[in-house]
């Protein structure tokens, strides 16, 4: 299996009901493996934020994790192995 098909086929699921909208999968070296067609366009500092957190993880959780310009609160994930972020709306 690719990492593409990975990505379509297991990461974007439907999971009771609930799905991400959108994924990727990144190398170490920050190369894009596979993602999702509408998944933002990375900025190289972005990719460089990613890649400081899993060497120092929590590092993006102050200033949040960013994808293509839009920021995302940082939330559970496994230190050095997986970063997830929650879009961040604001409400009056």
């Amino acid at each position: 299996m690719s990492w593409q098909a990975y990505v379509d086929d297991h990461l974007l699921c439907d999971i009771e009901g609930n799905h991400l909208s959108a994924a990727a999968i990144i190398g170490q070296d920050g190369s894009v493996w596979a993602q999702s067609s509408n998944f933002p366009q990375f900025k190289q500092e972005e990719i460089n934020g990613i890649m400081n957190d899993f060497a120092e993880p929590g590092s993006l959780a102050p200033t949040g994790l960013y994808l293509g310009g839009t920021k995302y609160m940082v939330i559970q994930g496994e230190p050095g192995a997986v970063i997830r972020g929650k879009k961040v709306t604001c409400r009056f």
